[in-house]
């Protein structure tokens, strides 16, 4: 069973069994992409990584959104960047606090 949180829109992170028991669970970092889904495009999320870690999770997650937002919108000072960033941890935050409460 894998349940998911999306954040913001373009990424969901999941919690997920690894196959050899006695294993602990790993969480996994996802972003959305278009696919062609027999024959209809859909959005769907491909996995990025996996973690045993949600502060890693969590900075990934950052990198990637920043990156993307300074590469589109051309983000050019640091207290947009530290504004985006504190957004996008507190979503995570939250998000996992969710995921926890939907595992235990």
């Amino acid at each position: 069973m894998s349940l998911k949180q999306v954040i913001d829109g373009r990424y969901a992170i999941s919690v997920r069994q690894q196959k050899q028991p006695g294993k602990p669970r790993l969480l996994a970092l996802e972003k959305s992409a278009w696919r062609d889904v027999e024959g209809v495009r859909k959005q769907v999320f491909d996995v990025m990584a996996l973690y045993d870690n949600e502060v890693i999770l969590t900075r990934d997650l950052v990198s990637d959104a920043i990156g993307q937002e300074v590469l589109r919108k051309g983000m050019k000072n640091i207290s947009s960047y530290v504004a985006e960033t504190r957004r996008l941890a507190e979503l995570t935050e939250l998000a996992f606090a969710e995921l926890k409460a939907k595992h235990d």
